[in-house]
């Protein structure tokens, strides 16, 4: 947010800090920011309708990645509550979207730019009107067979969008993006999942040639991502 802009509400399940707000529900133990806004309609007794108790349990279970990520007593209490007003085939439809094809080209980036050292995956996709592609991406290239660290990145719009996960119980991916970025940008979450934004800023000043810059952009990224990760070439994390 700028600087010079109130905020009146958060409702939160990230760890972060400084939260400066009128009103702050913040929850890092829940398992996903729906799971308090579920709490808040039972006990408001709001009136529900199908279009928001299939919203709620999407967001749930999109969070959670099935009730197989972070998931909690809370989560699965308000799925069972949330049962009894959800559309199935509204929520069919949300968890298999159709992909663009521009998604499946930055997804396919991703896959031929990845650099593996050790257990550590990164990739840049380079440019990217698709921004939900990272995060699939991610999710996708932390399968790898080897793996425990997925970290991908890629210019979209005027900003670097960083998104990564992690199965290492050595790595919280959350530290690493933020004391990776913090003096440029903002970055953070989780152990096992987090992203972050760099404004291109004084990347963008360099040149006009969008190829020289995707390929400063990899290399400044790349090279923050190593070092905060202990990295050299052949070396695992």
């Amino acid at each position: 947010m700028p600087e010079d802009v109130p905020v009146d509400v958060v409702i939160d399940h990230h760890p972060i800090e400084g939260i400066d707000a009128g009103f702050v529900d913040h929850r890092e133990h829940v398992g996903a920011t729906a799971t308090i806004l579920t709490e808040y309609v039972r006990e408001l007794e709001t009136e529900m309708d199908s279009a928001l108790g299939t919203a709620l349990l999407f967001a749930i279970r999109r969070e959670t990645r099935g009730f197989l990520r972070g998931a909690t007593p809370e989560e699965y209490d308000a799925a069972g509550w949330l049962h009894a007003h959800v559309d199935a085939e509204l929520l069919r439809t949300l968890s298999t979207p159709s992909v663009t094809g521009a998604t499946v080209d930055s997804i396919a980036n991703a896959i031929r730019n990845r650099t593996v050292r050790g257990s550590v995956l990164i990739s840049g996709i380079g440019r990217t009107s698709e921004r939900d592609a990272l995060p699939q991406a991610a999710d996708y290239l932390a399968t790898l067979e080897g793996v425990e660290t997925a970290i991908v990145f890629g210019i979209v719009d005027g900003g670097i969008q960083i998104s990564a996960r992690s199965t290492d119980s050595r790595v919280h991916i959350g530290h690493v993006l933020d004391a990776a970025f913090e003096d440029v940008g903002s970055a953070g979450g989780h152990r096992d999942m987090a992203g972050g934004e760099v404004p291109l800023g004084v990347f963008a000043d360099y040149t006009t040639d969008d190829a020289q810059l995707c390929s400063i952009v990899e290399q400044v990224v790349t090279s923050r991502l190593a070092a905060e990760l202990n990295l050299a070439d052949g070396a695992g994390a």
